[in-house]
């Protein structure tokens, strides 16, 4: 199991969302748009904002330096 912060998935990675950290409200913040932990993810496009793909959704995510969202790579080609 490889555990990456999301910022550093690559455009196709796929994989589940280990841990959220960071300020309180915006960790409920996100869990509110569908990141939580098990759910599964799948990256879009990577950068800044990047886009996501949650639960048939398309989000798009810039990330706070305080915040981090830890992700359990799936199919893992590194």
């Amino acid at each position: 199991m490889l555990v990456v912060p999301l910022e550093m998935m690559t455009t196709g990675e796929q994989g589940r969302i280990h841990a959220l950290d960071g300020s309180p409200a915006f960790v409920v913040r996100l869990q509110e748009m569908g990141l939580r932990e098990g759910v599964p993810v799948q990256m879009v496009r990577a950068g800044s904002p990047c886009i996501l793909s949650v639960n048939d959704q398309r989000l798009s995510l810039r990330f706070e330096d305080s915040t981090t969202v830890l992700v359990e790579l799936l199919k893992c080609t590194r």
